[in-house]
């Protein structure tokens, strides 16, 4: 072989290599599952992590975890509904914490019929207080305005879908691909663990135990990154403004809690939502960033204390 087609063959090596290389470094989902309080359900497009705190018979909260932290990360706010009377459902959504990796887009269709699976097993048939973080906000409207008839209430924490902020790197890997998959599937955990070790200082203690070393152990989970660029390029590059506006005509009782330090959100989504949705209560948590749900659980449990005694 001559030196060229040897330079060429290691300059493809080093092009396909990468990516698999970071896929087998990753734990297994079979692995993410071992030590997780909850069950799993088997669903249309494959198993769900499911927890449910609780005394049956009691009103049902459902809440819905955004791009990258698990349901651990309501663990406070679950906490403190449950000390309030309510029945709470959490599940991981697709690739992440316990719940399989499909290999679907993950757009409003896959997210929604999911949550609705698991209300249907988990809920009873009274209709439910929807409570989303981020995309999970999102996803929570998209299934409101699906089942209008199983949500009593939506509150929204740090909603995504009406504009956000992302830096350079993940803007072009979520347009652009191929070239943006293999960066993504190359590079993304090192950003995403220097940027949650960023938002840390930044926003000072979490109610969530270990989650430094946790979400750096998601960020090492086969699927989870292909999880989260496949939401960027789906579910979050969606305008959520129709649905919340087709939800406020139909008068569905709406909260928006902000965070006055969100800098992935900014100030702009609550303005369009007062827009779009005038019906829907809007308060801001000054001090919080986008964690708000685990870095100020309360102040989020007294928003939706004062929110839910109204239903």
């Amino acid at each position: 072989m001559s030196l060229w087609l040897w330079i060429l063959a290691g300059a493809c090596l080093g092009l396909i290599a990468p990516p698999p290389i970071a896929w087998l470094m990753c734990r297994s989902r079979r692995a993410a599952r071992e030590g997780l309080s909850g069950k799993g359900l088997r669903l249309t497009d494959g198993l769900t992590h499911v927890t449910v705190d609780g005394l049956d018979g009691r009103p049902v909260a459902v809440l819905v975890h955004g791009l990258t932290t698990p349901s651990w990360v309501f663990d406070a706010i679950a906490a403190g509904l449950v000390v309030q009377g309510w029945r709470v459902v959490r599940h991981d959504l697709w690739g992440r914490g316990g719940s399989a990796m499909p290999g679907k887009p993950q757009d409003r269709a896959l997210f929604v019929r999911q949550l609705a699976e698991v209300i249907e097993a988990e809920a009873g048939e009274g209709p439910v207080l929807l409570v989303g973080y981020s995309m999970g906000a999102a996803i929570s409207a998209a299934y409101a305005e699906a089942y209008p008839g199983r949500v009593r209430g939506l509150a929204l924490l740090t909603p995504a879908g009406l504009g956000h902020r992302l830096d350079g790197f993940t803007r072009f890997c979520a347009a652009t691909p191929l070239v943006g998959d293999w960066l993504w599937a190359t590079f993304s955990g090192i950003g995403m663990r220097r940027q949650s070790r960023q938002a840390a200082a930044r926003q000072g203690p979490s109610s969530t135990k270990n989650l430094q070393a946790r979400m750096a152990l998601e960020t090492r989970t086969r699927g989870y990154r292909r999880a989260v660029l496949s939401s960027l390029r789906h579910m979050l590059a969606e305008d959520m403004a129709p649905t919340l506006k087709a939800l406020d005509e139909r008068s569905l009782p709406m909260l928006a809690v902000w965070g006055g330090e969100d800098g992935l959100i900014g100030p702009r989504p609550a303005k369009k939502l007062a827009r779009v949705a005038p019906g829907a209560g809007q308060t801001t948590v000054e001090a919080a960033g986008h964690g708000l749900p685990h870095t100020h659980p309360r102040e989020a449990l007294k928003a939706l204390t004062g929110f839910a005694a109204g239903l």
